[in-house]
């Protein structure tokens, strides 16, 4: 059924209260370190001490009672020694080659967390020292010296048209490079798992997670158990912004092989300080761009290499990289355009998922080169981007065709108009001697792929089940089954309110469970802002084959035959006068049939078409679409910057939730705030410098500015209710428009993020010396 012809919806669309906030305010949530597992031992992983190297065995001091606790090398692994993603390189625990600082050399466990630490203090890895590569420069730098030593653990290629001829062939040329660091997730609650062995040979790994059917076949592998036994469900979880994603296979993988050997429940909980060290991070980044641009604007066309700083194994490096490429020329029409996506490895922690997963890195710096081309050409930045921005009909770089819900260009137009763009613009300081503070506004336009990247929703096949059963009250409740997680983004609130709609019944009736791999399908990973348009709709396709099935039975049973309608919470037949509650008829057939399950499965249109090997064709289902406008101050005697407006319209489709929805929105903002400004995390000596939140900086109430937020709606016509993502799009656009606002501030262009004060007054400096 499309959207259009869904009729009233009565739950979606209203910001009802979150469903779980109460146990939260409260204190009655469970996290992983409030569960109560009964003769639980702690673990404790020991790590090497160096960056690069080759182990040739471990020492453990003859002095120290060993009887008290246990021990895992790779010799006591049962299955493969590999963590199962998608490059099949990294090792549970390092055997021959160390690839990076902190990488685990054995694991322990023991009764008490402080004796479980001492032990591991009286292992000593024995490590022949090889000079480590440790940044994204530094790599590609070798490379200039010596071809062989560089490492790539991925590549792709984007092509439309001859970008090369026509750059040559252009009226303008421009050059650009583009930077940013690592970013640290710094969600509130910390990395946390248990791993219990039950009696009939299950393994049964609870915590605090985004994908547990990630952890499920990756650690059968490992453990070398078929995927009944092992049982995986979520804890509550605190946040985890893409940091809970692969990573916690990982610390499942620890807990699990100790609780083996140790015949016993292991717990490991990270501490803030351990989380930020040996967890990932947001992938370094360096985009080079090469524009040919007409005297009129117009741009004919674009190249532009994006190179990925991967860390020392693949994890999922691959698709951030796809992710980035496929969002470096995005939102301007374009016939030629040549992008070439590269992660190299450097002798890091690995690096992986962080809410955006590649498209805030390709932004910052694509949305910062359309500011530079629109000076080039003489045309204001507004000017530029409605001259050259995508329409519905248009094509994407990868040849995509945008047939509908195609929110540009009217989040662009109305942003603009809402916050008066083109008279403030006028009013820029552009570093005026003699002013208190200089004042700049600057501007970002973006669209983010909604969905897995290519024909990821086309192999995942999400799948979601309903479940009628007596609630923990002996009345009949609707379960929803999936294996997305909440993590704080409002998870269990929507999906109620889409089944609500989809069976016509009230949201008091449905409920959603925590994920446990024994109860729910694969519904596909927390990831990529697909929840609420792939699993929400396949969730609504179930409340609607329940919805008929129940009719049929009200009208078998109930009803004497006659056709029957549940609607708003009541089953009416097709003549006379009765009628029932919902919680009635369910009642009925409950104490009849017993508990009744439907399923659905999300299918793409058949007009979806994408070739994963030349990266062409339809590389998302639907995009996003958002406009960024920042108002900024700069202090001319201190530097210190100040945001002091964030002006912003976005399109996610129909709104399931508008209170939610604005909560992610400034949210993410928050956290694209910090990445723009403040979030400075270098690797010196192989370590992370900025290693706990005294030292990691992020902004706090008094940083955050004015936002005036609002949406427009274009659902997306192919997956009932109709919404899009939400969850990402707020990272992508705020770091370009705050850069962009710094230069009419103060005439700097800054290319490197964070943007410091400190930076900018060296910038000042030396362009003042030149």
């Amino acid at each position: 059924m499309p959207v259009k012809e869904l009729g009233a919806l009565h739950s979606v669309g209203k910001g009802i209260a979150r469903i779980d906030a109460d146990e939260k305010v409260r204190g009655k949530a469970q996290y992983a370190d409030d569960l109560h597992v009964p003769g639980a031992w702690y673990g404790y992983v020991v790590r090497s001490p160096v960056s690069h190297g080759r182990l040739s065995g471990l020492r453990m001091d003859s002095d120290f009672d060993w009887s008290q606790v246990v021990v895992v090398t790779p010799e006591d692994i049962p299955g493969n020694n590999i963590v199962d993603m998608m490059g099949r390189d990294m090792p549970f625990i390092a055997h021959a080659e160390i690839q990076y600082l902190g990488e685990p050399v054995a694991l322990v466990a023991a009764p008490t967390r402080h004796l479980a630490c001492v032990a591991g203090s009286h292992i000593h890895p024995d490590i022949e020292e090889f000079p480590p590569l440790l940044t994204l420069q530094e790599m590609v730098a070798q490379y200039k010296e010596d071809p062989s030593k560089l490492h790539e653990l991925s590549a792709q290629t984007i092509r439309k048209g001859d970008a090369d001829k026509a750059v040559n062939e252009a009226d303008i040329v421009m050059e650009r490079e583009y930077s940013a660091g690592h970013q640290e997730q710094l969600y509130i609650e910390p990395q946390g798992m248990v791993a219990v062995p039950e009696s009939d040979g299950t393994m049964f790994v609870h915590g605090s997670m985004q994908c547990p059917y990630y952890i499920n076949p990756e650690l059968c592998e490992t453990l070398d158990i078929p995927p009944e036994k092992l049982r995986v469900k979520q804890s509550a979880v605190g946040g985890a912004f893409g940091g809970k994603e692969e990573f916690p296979t990982l610390l499942a993988g620890y807990c699990a092989l100790l609780a083996l050997k140790a015949k016993r429940p292991v717990k490991i909980i990270y501490d803030r300080n351990q989380d930020i060290l040996f967890s990932t991070k947001r992938h370094p980044s360096w985009s080079r761009y090469r524009v040919g641009l007409n005297k009129d604007g117009t741009i004919q066309g674009i190249r532009c290499e994006f190179l990925l700083d991967g860390g020392a194994y693949t994890t999922l490096s691959p698709v951030v990289m796809y992710r980035g490429i496929l969002h470096s020329a995005m939102g301007y029409r374009c016939d030629n355009v040549s992008i070439d996506g590269h992660v190299y490895r450097t002798n890091t922690f690995p690096n992986g998922a962080f809410r955006g997963f590649g498209a805030p890195q390709a932004l910052w710096a694509w949305e910062s080169m359309i500011d530079e081309l629109a000076e080039a050409c003489g045309m204001t930045p507004h000017e530029f981007r409605l001259k050259n921005c995508l329409h519905e009909g248009d094509a994407t770089p990868t040849g995509g065709l945008l047939r509908d819900s195609v929110g540009s260009p009217e989040v662009l137009e109305k942003t603009l108009e809402r916050c008066n763009f083109g008279e403030k613009f006028k009013q820029c300081s552009h570093g005026r001697r003699g002013e208190k503070k200089w004042y700049g506004i600057g501007l970002s336009f973006f669209a983010h792929g909604s969905g897995f990247t290519g024909d990821g929703e086309a192999r995942i096949k999400a799948k979601a089940a309903l479940d009628l059963e007596p609630g923990d009250n002996g009345k009949p409740v609707v379960n929803v089954r999936i294996s997305s997680t909440e993590m704080g983004q409002g998870t269990c609130t929507i999906m109620p309110q889409v089944v609500a709609d989809a069976m016509s019944i009230d949201v008091r009736h449905a409920y959603y469970p925590m994920p446990d791999t024994f109860k729910v399908p694969d519904s596909g990973p927390t990831v990529a802002s697909r929840t609420a348009m792939v699993v929400g709709s396949t969730v609504f396709g179930a409340g609607r084959k329940m919805k008929a099935d129940l009719e049929a039975f009200a009208s078998e049973a109930l009803f004497e035959g006659q056709p029957v309608t549940l609607d708003q919470d009541r089953f009416r037949g097709s003549y006379g006068d009765k009628e029932m509650s919902f919680e009635e008829v369910a009642a009925e057939y409950l104490a009849r049939k017993g508990p009744l399950r439907v399923y659905d499965q999300f299918q793409l249109p058949d007009f979806i078409k994408w070739n994963q090997n030349t990266f062409e064709g339809d590389a998302y289902p639907a995009y996003s679409w958002g406009c960024n406008v920042a108002e900024l101050e700069v202090d001319t005697l201190t530097f210190e910057i100040k945001v002091t407006k964030v002006t912003a319209y976005y399109d996610i489709g129909r709104l399931l939730n508008p209170v939610l929805a604005k909560g992610q929105i400034e949210g993410g903002l928050v956290q694209a705030l910090g990445y723009a400004m403040m979030e400075k995390i270098e690797v010196k000596d192989g370590k992370y410098d900025a290693d706990r939140m005294q030292t990691y900086v992020i902004p706090t109430t008094l940083d955050i500015p004015e936002m005036d937020l609002h949406f427009v709606e274009y659902p997306w016509e192919h997956a009932q209710p109709g919404a899009k993502g939400v969850g990402e799009i707020p990272m992508d656009g705020l770091a370009p428009a705050i850069a962009n606002a710094l230069v009419q501030a103060t005439g700097i262009r800054m290319r490197d993020l964070p943007i410091t004060p400190e930076r900018l007054f060296q910038m000042m400096q030396e362009e003042k010396t030149a």
